[in-house]
């Protein structure tokens, strides 16, 4: 389904600013099924008040670190505190079943390119590179398929998700960790403002070459520092200015006086970052597209001393009082980011709200590094703990308040779904050399708005060409959605073997439907079998080659699953 730019944008005087109030009900309604049904309607070319969007992108945020009930099944965490994500649940829509791919490069990459990593303008498929040593095996001696040679950043060639929005005319910037793009975040990617920044800062500090996770450095040469020439001016150490007008109204129930003096942490910097940048952009004509990327909560984990303390206090470990500070901080800085939508210049008054025009995203970009019950494995896993995260979308007056979904999205819709938002037409977009961009992904605005509560896609696909450590070797997933029931089928290259699971059912993926296959199990799987091996060979998914003949590795065959029949 496509949303027509004049459902946002011709009729903004009537959804916006909160004015559903001023018609009655069923005139609202007319306009939201006659602009999302016919597809027919022009955007008003003298209007161009299209909606800011602020993207923000945790790291290593698992299902279950939050909260809120909202995203996850109410089964929100006892232990870690996010009350401002849970506010955001509140005021928007949350996704119980939004995925990524089973890392951050990754799904990075799939996000900005709009592509699996199968995409012509993709090819990443992991951090690094899928020849990662496996300890079971010291380095691969003896594992039987020998990888295939990924790219470690997207294609400057392809139409890009920033590309979309200066289509539209808007700005963009981008502030936080870069990965699936190039660091230093250099070269054609449509990005203003490329804020890019590593976790790890490096400096010599008193004559020594000295290594800091998240806290700033004073560096001999300039100074406090992060290392990047944007972000360096809030490296500064904690003051009892920033601590009494920054921290102090986060409510953060922990002793704040142990930050003064203190080195600045980098999550709390791209805070500010992002702020500034806010009250920079909220009176432009032109809107921003604003994507930040976060550190928090990747390993290795340094939380802020004054919440980590908090957590010790409570009789939690050393290792979980760091991640859960971690989490707790970068949920004060989605607070911080999303009041400064409201009040902009930060003077008190509100009459500069921007929040009925901007569109608020947060989401992780893989599951979580410690456990992820009732989930089955971490981060780099394809079980569902390594790949199901949280998503909450916010926007006033067009997304209701407080709603769920289990409708599955992923990374790769995200472009489609925000070129709507800013009026694109992604089919009319060319490359540098004249041909169109492929896209994998599909609007899910539809079911932002409530329009629709299931997409007419029923199928998402994860393949691995290679190895990461213990967490995975060669394979390819589908997962699909029969009516409203999601089953996912593997199939492991080295074996030629496939499990299936009934995820409604069977969350925690123990229960091999295969094992012993009913008939209609085994229709299931067939049908998934099918259209695996379609979707393998409409998008070329390289597969590697036998380390013992060099002959390339075979796709699953097209009726695999009967072996199983008993």
């Amino acid at each position: 389904m496509h949303i027509t730019t004049s459902f946002f944008y011709g009729h903004q005087n009537i959804l916006n600013n909160k004015g559903f109030s001023k018609f009655p009900m069923f005139i609202c309604t007319a306009i939201l099924m006659f602009g999302c049904k016919t597809g027919t309607l022009e955007r008003n070319k003298n209007y161009n008040k299209k909606p800011n969007i602020v993207f923000l992108f945790a790291d290593d945020l698992g299902w279950v670190d939050v909260s809120t009930g909202n995203t996850n099944g109410n089964r929100g965490s006892k232990i870690y505190e996010t009350p401002q994500i849970d506010k955001l649940a509140s005021q928007g829509i949350s996704f119980t079943n939004a995925y990524t791919n089973q890392n951050c490069a990754p799904t990075r990459a799939s996000l900005i390119s709009g592509q699996y990593p199968t995409g012509i303008d993709n090819q990443v498929y992991n951090v690094g590179s899928l020849n990662r040593q496996d300890q079971r095996t010291q380095g691969f001696p003896n594992l039987p398929i020998k990888p295939f040679k990924q790219q470690k950043v997207i294609s400057e060639d392809g139409i890009n998700i920033f590309d979309v929005f200066k289509s539209q005319g808007y700005q963009t910037a981008f502030v936080g960790k870069s990965h699936g793009t190039p660091h230093p975040l250099k070269g054609d990617y449509g990005i203003d403002l490329p804020a890019d920044i590593h976790h790890i800062i490096t400096g010599f500090v008193q004559g020594e070459k000295t290594k800091s996770y998240y806290l700033a450095l004073n560096s001999d040469n300039v100074g406090w520092t992060f290392g990047s020439e944007y972000v360096d001016k809030y490296a500064k150490p904690y003051d009892q200015e920033y601590i009494d007008g920054v921290l102090k109204p986060c409510n953060t129930q922990s002793e704040l006086s142990l930050l003064k003096a203190t080195p600045k942490h980098l999550t709390d910097a791209i805070g500010d970052f992002s702020v500034d940048y806010i009250k920079e952009k909220a009176n432009d004509e032109r809107p921003f597209f604003l994507y930040v990327p976060f550190h928090a909560v990747h390993s290795n984990v340094v939380g802020r001393k004054d919440l980590t303390q908090k957590y010790l206090k409570r009789g939690l470990s050393k290792r979980i009082s760091e991640y859960a500070s971690m989490i707790e901080l970068l949920d004060q800085n989605v607070g911080k980011i999303n009041r400064a939508l409201k009040d902009p210049n930060g003077d008190g008054d509100f009459s500069d709200d921007i929040t009925n025009n901007t569109l608020f995203i947060f989401y992780s970009d893989n599951g979580g590094i410690y456990r992820n019950d009732p989930l089955t494995g971490i981060k780099g896993h394809l079980n569902e703990g390594g790949i199901r995260v949280p998503l909450i979308v916010c926007y006033p007056d067009i997304i209701p308040e407080n709603t769920i979904t289990s409708q599955a999205v992923h990374s790769i819709d995200f472009l489609p779904t925000l070129a709507d938002f800013a009026g694109a037409d992604i089919s009319e977009l060319k490359k540098k050399d004249g041909s169109k961009p492929q896209y994998d992904g599909v609007s899910f605005t539809g079911i932002l708005t409530g329009e629709e509560t299931r997409l007419s896609r029923t199928n998402l696909f994860w393949h691995l060409p290679g190895y990461m450590d213990e967490r995975f070797s060669p394979s390819t997933v589908i997962q699909k959605r029969f009516g409203d029931d999601y089953y996912k089928l593997f199939y492991f290259y080295e074996t030629e073997e496939f499990t299936m699971y009934h995820l409604n059912k069977d969350i925690s993926e123990k229960t091999n439907l295969l094992k012993n296959p009913t008939s209609k199990n085994l229709e299931i799987a067939l049908n998934m079998n099918t259209e695996m091996l379609a979707w393998l060979k409409a998008n070329n998914a390289p597969t590697g080659t036998w380390v013992e003949n060099g002959g390339k590795v075979p796709y699953p065959k097209g009726n695999g699953v009967l072996k199983y029949n008993n």
